[in-house]
């Protein structure tokens, strides 16, 4: 029994194994997911910017066209010489316009703000190409490279997650924001 124990191999610790010794058999369709999910993630980032540009055109379109609407005139000549309940109803649609530019200005601060985040890493190539690198075996190399992919995503990914904290109240925020304008642009009309 004690000849058959001596024969058996000693496993080592994959730790005490020589780097050229470890196999990552598995590295290679890793990669392809790992790059896959860089690349979304950099769509993500487009898409997420795309929609704060699009929010942005929104909110100048809305005071574009409301502002000229707006019959300041109204304002003025009810308070010299209107009576009580035509000056509630102005006063009531001044209050709307000053909460739908203070509704603006947030949105926009934070609309730019996404477009303004940090920039996305991208791969490292100098790292790549070293040639300490690129002597190694092919699923070494396909392993570190995996590693790096991890990296960026998770970086990358918490860009994305800050960009979508800033628009989730946008979008809610502009349709408050044309309701104010809207509702304050009709009552002054009717007071005028």
């Amino acid at each position: 029994m004690s000849n058959k124990s001596s024969h058996k191999k000693k496993h080592r610790a994959p730790s005490e194994m020589n780097v050229s010794q470890v196999i990552f058999q598995s590295a290679s369709s890793a990669l392809s997911t790992m790059a896959d999910e860089y690349t979304k993630e950099r769509e993500r980032a487009g898409i997420l910017d795309n929609k704060s540009i699009s929010l942005i055109t929104i909110l100048i379109a809305l005071l574009t066209v409301y502002i000229p609407l707006i019959p300041f005139d109204t304002v003025y000549s009810t308070y010299l010489n209107g009576s009580k309940d035509k000056f509630t109803l102005v006063l009531l649609a001044v209050l709307m316009l000053i909460a739908s530019f203070i509704l603006t200005a947030i949105s926009f601060s934070r609309l730019i703000k996404t477009i303004k985040l940090q920039e996305f890493r991208k791969a490292d190539i100098d790292m790549i190409c070293k040639e300490d690198y690129l002597k190694c075996d092919k699923d070494v190399m396909e392993k570190a490279l995996c590693e790096h992919y991890q990296e960026l995503i998770h970086y990358n990914s918490k860009i994305n997650e800050e960009k979508v904290k800033n628009l989730s109240g946008c979008f809610s925020m502009i349709s408050i924001i044309f309701f104010l304008l809207l509702m304050s642009t009709v009552i002054l009309k009717i007071v005028n």
